[in-house]
């Protein structure tokens, strides 16, 4: 009995992982050497994934897929600035620099050709839905929710990127007061009266 078509994608998805880690083949790899490494004929790879910038997208959408479970699984009963935290430490971990890098990669791409990159573009709020999940727990109105999340969410990504382009110790100190910044009085004051 022949395997569905989701399967046999899995199936590769979950090799890719095995050869090529967290972060997927490199950028500089073309399908056939993908496909050699993985000892499949690359048209299999074409006929699941179209190109390599999708097969990468693929690759990194399951990774962050994965990512959010274990951010997520640090409690569900953290708050919006533990939250917040958590996921800094995650993504600004040395060991997911490389993936980091390959994040910011597709992001270029996509910005480019977005009808090529439609999932992984789409898959981009699961971190902002954490942390407005995070807010609700807090007790913060929906709209500041939804706001806040979006702007703490741009601005990791931001000291992600500003991280890797000058690495010092002044970008994860402006990380942590930005991160500090939502658990000031005045803004407390604010979600308990339900304003902005």
């Amino acid at each position: 009995m022949r395997a569905s078509i989701g399967e046999g994608k899995a199936r590769l998805l979950q090799a890719l992982f095995d050869e090529f880690g967290e972060t997927g083949p490199s950028p500089n790899l073309s399908m056939r050497q993908v496909a050699e490494r993985l000892g499949v004929h690359h048209t299999l790879l074409t006929y699941h994934f179209g190109s390599r910038p999708a097969l990468l997208s693929a690759v990194l959408s399951e990774a962050r897929r994965r990512d959010n479970l274990i951010i997520a699984a640090t409690g569900d009963d953290l708050g919006f600035v533990d939250m917040l935290r958590a996921i800094w430490g995650f993504y600004a971990n040395t060991g997911h620099e490389e993936r980091t890098r390959a994040f910011f990669h597709l992001i270029g791409l996509a910005v480019y050709e977005r009808g090529a990159f439609d999932g992984f573009v789409a898959d981009l709020d699961d971190l902002t839905r954490l942390l407005q999940a995070a807010a609700r727990r807090e007790g913060w109105p929906e709209a500041e929710a939804v706001q806040q999340s979006l702007i703490a969410i741009a601005c990791v990504r931001g000291l992600l990127l500003q991280r890797l382009l000058s690495p010092s110790e002044e970008v994860d100190a402006a990380a942590e007061r930005f991160i500090a910044s939502f658990a000031t009085p005045r803004l407390e004051d604010h979600r308990k009266n339900g304003t902005t």
